[in-house]
């Protein structure tokens, strides 16, 4: 008989990240492993559609309405709601794992599946911190919700090493690294043959969102194209960002150089038609697509607030302290020097990242009951 699994996402099963490990895993094991997924949204996903061919998704609704006191009330009770929710799913479902994508938001979700009896209870840490103001009711909250994962979780891991430390501190030693798994047959630069255009193709996959750093992009790329014309920018996202986007490329006069393109464009055939891959972000777990553009063979330039571990050989780390006309000459330099091409990647790094490696790895702790 299967073992039954409710992975737990965030809200939408939307194109992002988190939501492709979590696809990419279902994939790999649907013949293996029963799976539902609970999310905190009642809208349509990129996903939806794909994921009810593997089983069923139960949503409780944290949607945001746009009117303050509603969304002030609905965060409030937010915890409790998640609380009971899960747990009504969880006591009569006959599930022996839960797998936690939800954040510190998985403290609560742990918490209901201890008091449903599921005996595996995974937390999985998809990022890192990222430096804002908090109030002191925020800064308690969150200090409680990490104080119930560690207290109520059976299994803790996360993407990278500082992906680890921020979700369950620097003294947690039972935590370990699993990379985020790419489909190394979708991503096989072989299946593509492009003629390069006379134009460098730069290009940026990602939530338009405060964390993916776009306008700081934005200004890199001015200062790459105000010396090296023949240059273009390729943005591939969704997000409640873009229209500020769009100022920013207006204020930049850089309408004819970038073009922003649909979350559900062919990500693989971009990747093989661009030459580099520019990634500024403020906060990431690991960055997936950094690990995917690498694989097309697109050399990739990101800042150092991402993990090292997103490097197969084909990624360079600038700081965010540096100005984005720093970022631009540093790059500048880089292509001037033919430093685009390094060793191939080694199959011991292929094999880390490979979908199948990683889900054979989460098939073995969704079927080792604990004692």
């Amino acid at each position: 008989m299967k073992r039954k699994v409710l992975q737990i996402g965030y809200r939408s099963l939307a194109n992002g990240g988190i939501q492709a490990v979590i696809m990419g895993i279902v994939r790999n094991l649907r013949n293996d492993i029963q799976f539902d997924i609970l999310l905190f949204s009642n809208k349509a996903g990129y996903y939806d559609m794909e994921f009810s061919e593997y089983g069923k998704i139960h949503r409780i609704p944290c949607d945001k309405t746009g009117n303050k006191f509603v969304d002030m009330y609905e965060n409030v009770t937010r915890p409790i709601r998640s609380f009971i929710g899960t747990y009504r799913i969880l006591k009569n479902g006959g599930y022996t794992a839960v797998h936690c994508h939800n954040g510190i938001e998985s403290g609560i979700t742990l918490l209901a599946a201890r008091m449903a009896k599921v005996p595996i209870r995974i937390t999985h840490s998809h990022t890192i911190a990222i430096p804002r103001e908090m109030n002191l009711l925020t800064k308690i909250y969150k200090r409680l919700v990490k104080s119930l994962i560690r207290t109520n979780s059976t299994i803790r891991v996360g993407c990278s090493k500082p992906a680890i430390e921020y979700l369950f501190g620097k003294q947690d030693k039972e935590a370990f690294v699993i990379p985020n798994g790419i489909d190394l047959e979708k991503f096989n630069p072989e299946k593509y043959i492009y003629k390069k255009s006379k134009n460098i193709r730069f290009i940026h996959v990602g939530r338009f969102d405060y964390e993916k750093n776009h306008l700081f992009l934005l200004e890199v790329f001015k200062e790459i194209n105000n010396h090296m014309p023949l240059t273009e920018l390729i943005l591939v996202g969704f997000g409640a960002g873009e229209k500020e986007i769009r100022e920013k490329i207006s204020i930049l006069h850089l309408e004819d150089k970038v073009k922003i393109l649909p979350h559900d464009s062919d990500i693989p055939k971009l990747f093989a038609s661009s030459d580099y891959m520019v990634f500024p972000s403020k906060a990431e777990g690991l960055g997936l697509v950094l690990l995917e553009a690498q694989l097309m063979g697109v050399r990739c330039f990101a800042s150092d607030n991402v993990p090292k571990e997103s490097d197969l050989g084909l990624c360079s780390y600038f700081s965010l302290k540096e100005r984005p006309e720093e970022w631009g000459q540093k790059i500048i330099a880089a292509i001037d020097h033919n430093e685009s091409k390094k060793d191939s990647i080694s199959k011991e790094k292929l094999l880390r990242v490979d979908i199948k490696t990683v889900s054979s790895k989460y098939k073995g702790i969704y079927q080792n009951t604990p004692s």
